[in-house]
């Protein structure tokens, strides 16, 4: 008992004189025993607050960076990231520590910088790099440079992501643009009025001469500024499907040659101008649906876009100028684009990129991303490096390891069938911390009057919830908040029952894993007579801060859920599917609401 639960606990008996002696040596063990613990616990105390200043210096130093840094373990889960990346987020987009960065940039350009890295890198310790253009889901215009990190063994571990917001550059350069390509076709417009009146000299050739080196050499200064990609048409395109179907709500089906083809492209341009053509193909045959074929064509890959009723919208696309927006990427690509028949009847528009070599080496598609008192907020996890989901199945993780999300819901009664739901507050466990940045914290109005018996609990009335988005706005950003976690709450049964009778109205089905503090504590604590919130917070040590408020139980749940992931491994429940079989054995768990 000294050794395990109060190293100031001495035995105080009477005895002879054998029982005396050891006692005395007992407690005289204790004593020496209780002071190396004093001393052990100062030194890591000292040494705690030594990497809590270095961490804090590393957090401002990252914050004072004028690039977003975001840096990720091999599935893409973000390890560490600074202020400015958080320019990058959207509403249902979120940058935070242990979260998914495919949910702010298209997996497949990662995926494809990555792997033109692998096949460029020569040998192991020579740095490799890849830059890419794209547009944030808060329509932020980036350029980014990726760069893989490496483990002591020189193994892939993960990638940096570092990013410019290039949206004023990208303003100024199309500006420049705009006023040298207008400037000399207005010269070459005049040269030509001029060699039509026969009034052409040798001084007149010449400018024309000039103008037209002066033009290519422009095209070949801009190639040079774009960052170019080696692409797969597979991962191309099903970027483009899916931009299509969020921002245009088109719905585009392409269909593949058998063997992979490789381009190398500006992934911005390409991606504008794609969307480009099939907002031409929607408008101008007022369809959503468009198939697009893909096939070698000598030394280009073409993209040809069926259209729909061919022979009854065929004319209105004949307008010589109706492509004239994508000049300067078929110019930058060396592309090429024309109305074409494929076989007899089959009309579409095709474009035509030149084919890129690609080396392919067996190893390098295995070690790119696997497909299938200080205020300041957490930036960095680097034990995230070392830990990948996709190592063991979810059921067969450690419970200290799993990303959870802790919630809980007030509500304007218990009757699950008729009440509403008010107000849901989550917090997010990343290795076995609790991020005080990341919360989801929002009231919701239930359309209907706030019973006063609830009000007195939650101290939420009418007044509060006027004019709050109502429950088909706030599910799904709550979903999306927990995406890819297991949840955790206290009496779990009662808000996912709250959930479930929103599914028809609000089309979302929660149904990962749920844990529940409730039968967990049942199992830890099968003494206590109460296993309320409150009681088990006593048990475990815990101030609840904010009761009966969604954000304040979350917190507090979060806080009782951290204390029993140890005390579930002394009864040796040590994975989540370990924990959910507990629980199903628990009195409480034959609970229906």
């Amino acid at each position: 008992m000294i050794s395990t639960v109060n190293s100031s606990h001495r035995i105080n008996i009477e005895g002879g004189k054998e029982i005396l002696s050891i006692v005395n040596a007992i407690n005289l063990f204790a004593d020496h025993y209780e002071n190396l613990q004093k001393n052990i616990q100062e030194e890591i105390n000292r040494k705690r607050a030594e990497l809590k200043i270095e961490k804090n210096m590393l957090a401002s130093f990252f914050d004072e960076l004028p690039q977003g840094i975001i840096a990720c373990n091999t599935e893409g889960q973000i390890n560490l990231f600074n202020k400015k990346a958080k320019i990058l987020e959207a509403e249902s987009h979120i940058i935070g520590i242990g979260r998914s960065i495919f949910n702010i940039i298209d997996k497949e350009i990662i995926t494809n910088a990555l792997y033109e890295i692998n096949v460029k890198k020569p040998e192991k310790h020579v740095v490799a790099s890849s830059s890419f253009i794209t547009l944030s889901p808060s329509n932020v215009l980036i350029k980014a440079d990726i760069s893989p990190i490496a483990d002591q063994r020189d193994n892939f571990a993960g990638f940096i992501v570092v990013f410019y917001n290039i949206g004023k550059d990208f303003e100024l350069y199309t500006k420049i643009d705009n006023i040298f390509k207008g400037t000399a076709n207005e010269i070459l417009s005049y040269l030509d009025k001029i060699k039509n009146q026969s009034m052409a000299t040798p001084e007149i050739a010449a400018i024309e001469d000039n103008l037209k080196r002066s033009e290519k050499t422009y095209i070949k200064k801009i190639k040079e500024r774009l960052p170019f990609l080696m692409v797969s048409d597979r991962d191309i395109i099903t970027t483009v499907q899916k931009r299509a179907r969020e921002k245009l709500n088109i719905s585009l089906r392409p269909k593949f040659p058998a063997h992979i083809n490789w381009i190398k492209i500006e992934t911005y341009s390409f991606i504008f101008a794609f969307l480009s053509i099939l907002t031409i193909l929607k408008n101008k045959t007022l369809q959503t649906t468009f198939n697009c074929s893909l096939f070698k064509e000598e030394h280009f890959l073409a993209f040809f876009f069926h259209i729909p009723n061919a022979q009854k919208n065929w004319d209105v696309f004949k307008d010589e100028n109706i492509f004239l927006t994508l000049k300067d990427f078929l110019n930058y690509h060396e592309a090429q684009i024309s109305l074409s028949f494929n076989g007899k009847i089959d009309r579409g528009i095709k474009i035509l990129i030149p084919l890129a070599e690609m080396k392919e080496c067996e190893h390098v598609r295995n070690i790119v991303i696997a497909r299938d008192a200080y205020d300041r907020p957490d930036f960095f996890d680097f034990d995230l490096f070392t830990k990948r989901q996709s190592d063991s199945p979810l059921n067969k993780m450690p419970l200290k390891d799993i990303v959870y999300t802790v919630f809980d819901t007030e509500t304007t009664g218990l009757d699950t069938r008729n009440d509403e739901i008010i107000s849901i507050g989550a917090v997010r466990i990343v290795n076995s911390r609790i991020l005080p940045a990341e919360k989801f914290d929002q009231l919701i109005d239930p359309k209907m009057d706030i019973p006063l018996e609830s009000e007195k609990i939650h101290g939420i009335n009418g007044e509060m919830v006027k004019g709050e988005p109502d429950i088909k706005e706030v599910l799904p950003l709550f979903y999306k908040f927990c995406e890819d976690t297991v949840l955790v709450a206290h009496n779990a049964a009662f808000d996912m029952k709250m959930f479930s009778m929103k599914e028809t109205e609000t089309k979302i089905k929660f149904d990962g894993p749920v844990l529940d503090t409730l039968l967990l504590a049942l199992i830890v604590y099968p003494m206590f007579e109460k296993h309320n919130m409150v009681a088990i917070a006593r048990f475990a040590g815990i101030d609840i801060v904010g009761r009966h408020t969604a954000i304040g139980d979350a917190s507090a749940t979060a806080q009782i859920f951290l204390k029993l992931i140890p005390l579930l491994a002394k009864k040796g429940i040590h994975t989540l599917n370990d924990a959910i079989e507990a629980s199903k054995h628990t009195l409480y768990s034959k609970l229906k609401y």
